[in-house]
């Protein structure tokens, strides 16, 4: 994959092939295509549109019928109307919703006409992701044709699902970069299928599984896997299991390995570059890189480079690297906390917050502001602020103890099982006391 030269939408599978599981039935390559090129006649012209289907293979249907029309997918971080309303105003998109591409698929059936595979050229922008919002505001990542391609190919080439024609259950969403690339493009560029399914029940996941053939694949994140394996389910056979958005728990993944009967593995990747890196965090916790990707040492960290990037991409994460080449993860650049001359991490004081007895959840979240203390929100029904902050005396120090400290019966997360950073901030905000006056 070279110079510029156009690359395919589909590839690796022949068009009567299955896609998706839709509705209760397999979708072959060739009736995709038929559904993209129907709603692809029916969209305006513009340069963005904003992809608010939440079901997948509706979601795959609209992404291609706008690489068809040269448009360009805006992948929301997440379905707030008014975040939805302030991205389509800053890009000038229009949406397309479930309704309009299930409205298309009877003139897909009648019609006639075969479409051709599309060829898209390498550097046309196919996507703009956002972050999260979990350390911040989300900030867009444009994505050219190529560099999804590019990663792509050596992510289905690390877990051999160029062979294994592999059946892709996913409890991530598809505007999600990882669900977008590990879901959608895994299937487009692969001779895969895919559920067209978000389940997130574990009796919906199991379903969404036993629907498909061997061998599956479940590509999910540590907090779905985790509320699965405890729902006690019948699983089907699995051929592998694939986890990423937040460090997975080595017992965990024993567990899964265990109980579900398929290796697990687990990508490492960023915004800026996408999935780089990948273990089988049961066997250790250092990282292989994916083919022609390298790490190069930099000012602060490290910067990324691949055949399919145009320039080097920065790392927001510290590193180790071992002599045999891969690497150890050691923590985010911008969770690093220095108060009073000491020196720790969000990750280190969200570790000893969880391993309170009686704390369900919870994150350590750090104020705007030179001068502000760090706060804590949990869920704890059983424990009271001041009982936590005794516990977290005996293994932080003082000035590293959260105040406030905000006890709430539930939490909010994305669907990946992130907690963003502004939703902890309005908590906090919500719940501590107004500034005291100056008197006159």
């Amino acid at each position: 994959m070279t110079g510029n030269k156009a690359l395919p939408l589909l590839r690796a599978a022949p068009l009567d092939m299955p896609l998706a599981w839709y509705q209760g039935r397999m979708i072959s390559r060739e009736l995709y295509l038929k559904h993209a090129a129907a709603l692809a006649r029916t969209l305006p012209d513009c340069r963005h549109a904003l992809l608010a289907c939440a079901n997948r293979y509706h979601f795959m249907v609209a992404f291609a019928a706008l690489l068809m029309r040269g448009q360009t997918a805006l992948l929301p971080p997440g379905t707030a109307p008014g975040m939805l309303d302030s991205l389509a105003d800053r890009y000038r998109a229009y949406r397309i919703d479930d309704h309009q591409v299930e409205a298309q698929a009877e003139a897909a059936r009648a019609a006639s006409e075969n479409p051709a595979v599309p060829l898209i050229a390498p550097d046309h922008t196919a996507a703009i992701l956002f972050t999260s919002g979990s350390t911040g505001q989300p900030r867009a990542q444009a994505k050219t044709w190529k560099e999804l391609y590019g990663v792509t190919l050596r992510a289905m080439d690390r877990f051999a699902f160029e062979e294994t024609g592999h059946q892709i259950v996913a409890t991530v969403p598809a505007q999600h970069s990882y669900g977008f690339e590990s879901s959608v493009l895994y299937t487009l560029l692969g001779p895969g299928t895919v559920h067209s399914g978000h389940p997130l029940y574990p009796a919906d996941v199991c379903a969404a599984l036993h629907a498909l053939n061997a061998p599956r694949v479940l590509i999910t994140t540590p907090l779905h896997l985790d509320v699965c394996l405890r729902a006690g389910l019948d699983w089907p056979g699995l051929a592998g299991i694939v986890s990423a958005t937040a460090p997975l728990d080595p017992e965990l993944a024993c567990h899964a390995e265990d109980q579900l009967g398929a290796p697990l593995y687990e990508i490492y990747g960023c915004s800026e570059a996408g999935a780089l890196a990948s273990r089988r965090t049961s066997e250790g916790s250092a990282w292989t890189l994916y083919s022609d990707v390298r790490l190069e040492p930099a000012e602060e960290g490290f910067t990324v480079h691949a055949p399919y990037l145009d320039g080097s991409r920065p790392l927001s994460d510290r590193l180790r690297i071992e002599p045999d080449g891969r690497f150890v993860l050691l923590g985010r650049s911008n969770e690093q906390i220095k108060l009073a001359g000491k020196r720790t991490s969000l990750a280190e004081l969200n570790h000893h917050l969880l391993s309170i007895d009686g704390i369900e959840e919870g994150s350590f979240v750090v104020p705007d502001g030179a001068d502000a203390r760090l706060a804590a929100v949990v869920v704890a029904p059983d424990l009271d602020p001041a009982e936590i902050r005794r516990r977290l005396a005996r293994v932080i120090d003082a000035v590293f103890m959260p105040r406030p400290l905000v006890c709430v019966s539930r939490l909010e997360r994305t669907g990946t099982g992130k907690l963003q950073r502004g939703y902890l901030l309005d908590i906090v905000s919500r719940h501590s006391p107004p500034p005291a006056r100056e008197p006159a």
